[in-house]
């Protein structure tokens, strides 16, 4: 390999991530069901690819090649594009091979779809009676008036199906007719075809399926005791074609689904005049009417409606057409129902209490004797909603501090902060609004805390509050005391169920102060201070990085232990990667457990032979982030919520946190083993077909040992 070669583009290295995801629907040994919903995350993940990173790359090729930075020697923003078209297309093809065969592999468990030309009468009354009970007046209609350029603004993520009603200028009866999944009035439309019969009139129409009001999968009662049945919602619209459309005269009907991606990029107006609220709120409306990156169409769609659909849509030649089958938006097999079959789904874990916090009356002593860390979902995370509940309510509690990036809808940390301002605390809350496709909740959250006498802070000025802190004040004789607790994930309590993330919780002063020295920057910008013991992006964190890791040169240098062990979501900040590059060819041993992006490239004789970076992908998503070094021997350990890339680091307010406790620095580190020696779910980074990782280690599926090793953990503790 040419050695001025030293990068994967980012774009590309995330749909080899997402190729992983895709690995995981075609894996036999996934529970049926739970394959179905990785189909569902893997077209998520696509659908926001297009939304953002590839609709990056095309302003760029549109506007101005100098705002992509991610182009490699030897590459243009062009030839990227066309690589991504390329990639997606060949994955495209896997894609609906696995879905096909998952869709055999249900029916011989007996679960089968059936669509709107296969009801049989025994289900003809209860999709009628379903229909006009929960669809008829919730459907939206849009209908395509001649000679117009524009049609209503479309919905990001819903589903649309495209009609098409044709008039003929000579029929003779009003005969129904249905073949080939059209519905037909009259004369067959074969017969229609071969007689070139002209057409007097074609009306286009829009039908919005509400699967933002009803499930998208629609169960109908059960015949047979071993078997279901399941109808998509769009089929039991399309199923009622005639009575939507009862008013018009037509001789044939039919209708096909589409979905197109826009342009989620976040612009936000410079005038002083409005407030952050106010610009914020105005710019999610201006994405809801982005211009499409990219449509995709029901295969089987007539060509004057595919044209009809790309001239109103205004989709150019940069943007990406991609045929497909009869049903879109298969993200929505996220959500599948599990029918009562659990027995296809993974083994549900019971979440584990630490043996420290068993019992407890008052988490704030708990924490005070000793610190402590939950890793969720193993452990349980109502451990940290009873300690701010507590906090909520405790007289001696003065003030909660806490950042806000992403909370669920009914948040009940949210709810623990309401309550608190209740009590007369003085709560402050650092709200992100620009936390992207989040902005409208985090929106409405910052209406209701205030409305309750919440402080609440709209992050730093061209800053991006990433960081998952919070600092608890509270009185103790007569003296003030304080609790710290640190994350890698968000503080929602949907996402810990499915998202591995660490929280430290800490009573430690020299902690303790620096997080409230972070607080005080939220407040008072002016305020800089240095850290002696967190590392803070965009202030301080690359240099520290970059310290820690010449250290571990140095160290190798000098004959002493020197190892780097990373684990983030994502690796693209090319400095970085040229940083590790350069401890690699020191001899310095370096093991990454990069989950997504990973631009690096390893095993490269006198570049990176010294690297070995792999990727986990299983039932839980891999989201924490942990910097390890070696350090002589006296490991260093810090967990944070800042991947290594140029955002993160630079442009956004990122803490990472120390590991002091002895205990629980063991925890992490060995953590960390178990992900990075993981020899069942583990992939190489950027190997071809996303190569399994081998090894003469025991059979290790790291979700899996991690659960038990924190099970024994606090067994022998208890």
């Amino acid at each position: 390999m040419n050695s001025r070669h030293k990068y994967i583009n980012r774009e590309i290295t995330w749909l080899e991530f997402n190729a992983r995801v895709l690995q995981e629907a075609r894996d036999k040994t996934v529970p049926l069901l739970e394959r179905l919903r990785f189909l569902g995350i893997y077209s998520n993940n696509l659908d926001e690819f297009y939304k953002v990173r590839y609709a990056t790359v095309l302003r760029a090729l549109q506007l101005d090649h100098s705002a992509y930075s991610n182009i490699i020697k030897g590459q243009s923003v062009k030839t990227l594009l066309n690589d991504i078209k390329e990639t997606v297309s060949l994955q495209q093809d896997t894609y609906d091979s696995a879905y096909e065969e998952i869709l055999s592999e249900l029916r011989k468990e007996g679960i089968y779809f059936i669509n709107d030309k296969e009801v049989d009468e025994k289900y003809e009354k209860y999709i009628k009676t379903y229909y006009q009970n929960k669809l008829s007046h919730t459907i939206a209609v849009y209908l395509w008036e001649p000679n117009i350029d524009k049609i209503p603004e479309l919905k990001e993520g819903a589903n649309y199906l495209a009609v098409k009603m044709v008039r003929y200028s000579d029929t003779e009866n009003n005969n129904t007719v249905e073949n080939s999944g059209i519905v037909k009035k009259t004369k067959d439309w074969i017969s229609l075809e071969k007689q070139n019969k002209s057409v007097s009139t074609n009306t286009y129409a829009i039908i919005e399926v509400p699967t933002h009001l009803f499930s998208r999968f629609v169960v109908l009662p059960k015949r047979d005791e071993n078997k279901n049945y399941i109808m998509m919602l769009e089929d039991v619209v399309r199923y009622n074609l005639n009575e939507i459309f009862d008013i018009f005269d037509y001789d044939h009907i039919e209708a096909h689904s589409f979905k197109s991606s826009k342009d989620a990029g976040l612009d936000l107006d410079q005038d002083v005049q409005e407030s952050f609220m106010e610009r914020i709120s105005k710019s999610v409306e201006r994405r809801r009417r982005g211009e499409p990156v990219r449509l995709v169409y029901d295969r089987d769609m007539s060509e004057d409606m595919l044209s009809y659909l790309k001239e109103i849509l205004h989709i150019d030649p940069y943007d990406t057409l991609s045929p497909g089958g009869k049903y879109n938006n298969k993200r929505d097999f996220i959500g599948f129902p599990n029918l009562g079959r659990s027995d296809l789904e993974f083994d549900k874990i019971e979440p584990l209490i630490p043996s420290a916090l068993r019992g407890v009356k008052s988490y704030i002593k708990a924490i005070e004797k000793q610190d402590h860390m939950l890793y969720a979902p193993y452990v349980d995370y109502s451990v940290l909603l009873k300690f701010l509940r507590e906090a909520a309510i405790d007289p001696k509690v003065k003030s909660i501090k806490m950042t806000v990036y992403r909370v669920a809808k009914k948040s009940q940390i949210m709810s623990a902060l309401i309550n608190a301002a209740k009590n007369g605390k003085k709560v402050t809350a650092v709200l992100e609004l620009r936390a992207r496709f989040d902005e409208a909740n985090n929106v409405n959250w910052s209406k209701a805390l205030q409305d309750e006498g919440v402080q609440v802070i709209f992050g730093v000025a061209d800053l991006k509050v990433h960081s998952k802190v919070g600092l608890i004040t509270y009185q103790k004789d007569g003296k003030e005391k304080q609790i710290s607790f640190i994350s890698t994930g968000n503080f929602h309590e949907k996402t810990a169920r499915i998202y591995t993330d660490f929280t430290l919780l800490t009573a430690r002063e020299e902690i303790t102060k620096e997080v409230a020295q972070v607080f005080d920057f939220f407040e008072f910008n002016y305020k800089i201070k240095p850290y002696k013991h967190l590392i803070v992006s965009p202030l301080e964190m690359r240099n520290k990085l970059y310290k820690l890791i010449r250290q571990e040169i140095e160290n190798k240098k000098q004959g002493k232990p020197a190892q780097i062990n990373i684990k983030v979501n994502s690796l693209s900040d090319k400095r970085m990667i040229d940083k590790l590059y350069e401890a690699s060819c020191a001899g310095v041993e370096i093991r990454l457990v990069i989950r997504g992006i990973c631009c690096l490239l390893q095993g490269v004789p006198n570049l990176s032979e010294n690297i070995r970076a792999i990727s986990v992908i299983d039932k839980f998503l891999e989201h924490p982030r942990i910097y390890w070094f070696k350090n002589a021997g006296e490991d260093a350990v810090y967990i944070s919520s800042a991947d290594l890339m140029p955002r993160n680091i630079d442009h956004r307010v990122e803490v990472g946190c120390p590991i002091y406790d002895d205990e629980i620095k063991k925890q992490v580190m060995d953590t960390f083993e178990l992900s990075f020696n993981d020899n069942v779910k583990g992939r190489i980074q950027n190997s071809v077909n996303g190569e399994y990782q081998k090894n003469n280690l025991p059979k290790n599926r790291s979700q899996i040992s991690i659960y038990e090793y924190y099970k024994k953990l606090y067994d022998e503790n208890n």
